[in-house]
């Protein structure tokens, strides 16, 4: 079974588990829990938003004992991104259009494809499903000193097939608010967020020489424990603003394959360690009862350290900025929705 199969098959078990294990699923009307006056529920509208953001991933490969780098920059600034929300499902896709500026320059650096596609939903109220494929293809080699172009490498690609399950500790506190404004903070408030993240990423250069590369493939596995914290800022009523940190430490297992030049052949090493991460995100926006706008910015730093002679970085800072509405929910939808879950309330699990 091959790892792409293997993983996706892990997620659908993990999501039929929790999904479906308890009468009350997300898919029943759950009783509120929290204090009403702290969050505004939006979760009866079908709410659609358009994201532009940079967060774009460079990739850095060390080679440790000569202390040199490799970086590596897709040949895209935006990405464009559209996301529906309603009831107990959200839904995103993103890609990079050519006619933002930035994204363009096909001539000198190559050309670059991006397509992300995320989905999210909570089993309860407080805990959180996120499952997440990302895909860009193309890069160029630059000088890390300079960021100067060296080299053009289309056919370079990062593929991303992840998921991430969190708890919200405090009622109180609506990340949704946050995230997908699917509801409104009232109060402010703040929450620990402890979460657990997973994903397989790969990494093929394609590339015919591979000598300025030190390496031809790389095929990995994350697991990581973050222990966060996140506060929403009520600043008037209609006016919000989150921070939020989240440190994490994990366990990383990859297969590393390099090219011999001598006899052309390709050498495997398999390497364990452990990865570093750090999450971090602020956030100002506006929040009516239907529109809503503002921006965020979020960084985020991967550093994988094995025993091999090899590190492979993967840091993303990006600016996102959003502007959505709320309408009312459409009828046909509705009867749709409104059958899933009668179905999945039928199951005996």
């Amino acid at each position: 079974m091959s790892p792409k199969k293997f993983f996706f098959i892990g997620i659908l078990i993990l999501l039929s588990t929790f999904a479906f294990s308890q009468n009350d699923s997300i898919y029943q009307e759950v009783k509120q829990k929290y204090d009403t006056t702290y969050r505004v529920d939006y979760s009866n509208k079908m709410i659609c938003r358009l994201n532009i953001d940079s967060d774009i991933s460079n990739i850095y490969i060390r080679k440790v004992k000569e202390k040199s780098e490799n970086k590596f920059i897709p040949n895209e600034i935006f990405k464009l991104r559209f996301s529906f929300d309603y009831k107990f499902l959200g839904i995103t896709v993103s890609f990079s259009p050519s006619f933002f500026p930035g994204n363009n320059d096909n001539s000198i650096k190559g050309n670059t494809l991006i397509l992300d596609l995320g989905f999210k939903f909570f089993y309860s109220d407080r805990l959180r499903q996120e499952i997440i494929y990302k895909n860009v293809q193309g890069y160029y080699l630059v000088s890390p000193d300079n960021d100067e172009l060296i080299e053009a490498y289309p056919r370079m690609k990062v593929n991303t097939y992840g998921g991430k399950t969190f708890f919200i500790v405090n009622r109180n506190f609506s990340y949704r608010a946050y995230e997908s404004q699917t509801e409104r903070q009232m109060k402010s408030v703040g929450t620990f967020i402890p979460s657990l993240y997973y994903a397989y990423n790969t990494l093929e250069t394609n590339a015919e020489n591979t000598t300025k590369l030190f390496i031809d493939k790389i095929y990995s596995y994350d697991l990581i424990i973050q222990a966060g914290y996140m506060y929403n800022v009520v600043l008037d009523k209609k006016w919000f603003a989150t921070a939020g940190f989240h440190p994490g430490l994990g366990y990383n297992y990859s297969n590393n394959f390099y090219l011999n030049n001598q006899n052309n052949q390709e050498l495997e090493q398999k390497s364990r360690g452990l990865n570093f991460n750090i999450d971090a995100n602020l956030a100002l926006g506006f929040n009516n009862s239907n529109f809503f706008s503002g921006i965020k910015a979020n960084y985020r730093n991967f550093n994988y350290i094995n025993d091999l002679n090899t590190e492979f970085i993967n840091t993303r800072i990006g600016f996102d900025f959003f502007i959505g509405y709320r309408f009312k929910e459409s009828k046909p939808i509705k009867k749709v929705f409104e059958k899933i879950e009668e179905q999945l309330n039928k199951l005996p699990i």
